[in-house]
């Protein structure tokens, strides 16, 4: 919800993923999607489903920011696998993936979210790191959407 009160009410729309299906993506120009990590690098069941429905989408044209949550404590060896789950199933698209962030300031082994040194997309830790959190969204923010201004509509799912 934080992302969604940075961007404005006027400018975006929030999604449960539980209530949304692949072609939901079409309607908007600018997607920013979440995705939790769960237990040893697992997704939501709901966050499966919804990726199986991305198979045969073509969103060429669309630019996709991704985020993940994770536990690099608890979890350092599958920290945020999810969130590379989630761009490998989003490279497939055709569409143009934004925000990769660096792994500056985390302490994990290993990540199933990096690409090229840098994660896919922000991760934020909220048991471990909630202090940052704020600082990090913001900041990430600001590379998706200079100017706190987007180009057409974007969601949150």
């Amino acid at each position: 919800m934080k992302i969604f009160e940075w961007i404005g009410k006027d400018k975006s729309s929030v999604k449960d993923v539980a209530d949304s299906r692949a072609g939901d993506l079409l309607y908007f120009d600018l997607l920013i999607l979440g995705i939790p990590t769960w237990g040893i690098g697992e997704m939501q069941d709901d966050w499966a489903v919804f990726l199986a429905g991305l198979e045969d989408m073509d969103l060429t044209g669309k630019k996709v920011a991704i985020f993940g949550l994770g536990d690099q404590e608890s979890y350092p060896d599958t920290f945020s696998d999810a969130l590379g789950t989630l761009y490998d199933s989003l490279s497939e698209t055709g569409c143009e993936i934004i925000g990769s962030w660096s792994t500056l300031g985390y302490e994990f082994v290993e990540s199933g979210a990096l690409r090229d040194g840098m994660f896919a997309g922000l991760v934020l830790d909220e048991e471990n790191q909630q202090q940052l959190t704020d600082l990090r969204i913001n900041d990430w923010l600001k590379t998706i959407i200079p100017n706190g201004k987007s180009e057409g509509q974007p969601s949150h799912i």
